[in-house]
């Protein structure tokens, strides 16, 4: 829990310093991918030149006999490839929180992904392959990924 605190601190305040003009928001919604069945996301690009972007979201998930609010938060890194398209590179932590039994955990999603930017309607496309690691005796690994429709501002 205090590993999420100091990412969560950490994030606020790059949101906070990272206000120049050159800075850009993304808000997407997400199918797959950290939420990990759905969420809604925010991202910051944090710096000018080197594209990093700070993530955070909210998702709420109810299978196999689960429901439970998601919270992703993550750093990205975007590559250009040019022409609007980027590769992506980052990771993410969930964490879920029963608000029956009153309990919750984490996991970890390291993200390969593809970014294509629509310059016309500030919209893009992201689609991600994001394992997702779950910190067991001994550590699993669900092979994940995820779709993201969204806009830029």
């Amino acid at each position: 829990m205090r590993k999420i605190a100091n990412l969560l601190l950490f994030l606020i305040l790059a949101f906070n310093f990272c206000t120049a003009q050159e800075s850009r928001n993304f808000f997407y919604v997400e199918l797959g991918g950290a939420g990990p069945i759905g969420s809604v996301n925010y991202e910051r690009q944090l710096t000018k030149d080197v594209p990093i972007l700070a993530r955070a979201g909210l998702g709420y998930v109810t299978t196999w006999g689960y429901s439970d609010f998601t919270i992703p938060l993550g750093l990205y890194h975007l590559s250009n490839l040019k022409n609007g398209n980027h590769l992506e590179l980052g990771v993410t932590y969930t964490y879920a929180f029963n608000i029956k039994d009153r309990n919750g955990g984490g996991f970890f999603l390291p993200a390969l992904g593809y970014r294509k930017f629509f310059e016309r309607n500030k919209g893009f496309l992201k689609i991600t392959f994001s394992p997702v690691i779950f910190n067991n005796d001994p550590v699993e690994i669900l092979p994940w990924g995820g779709i993201s429709f969204g806009t830029r501002f």
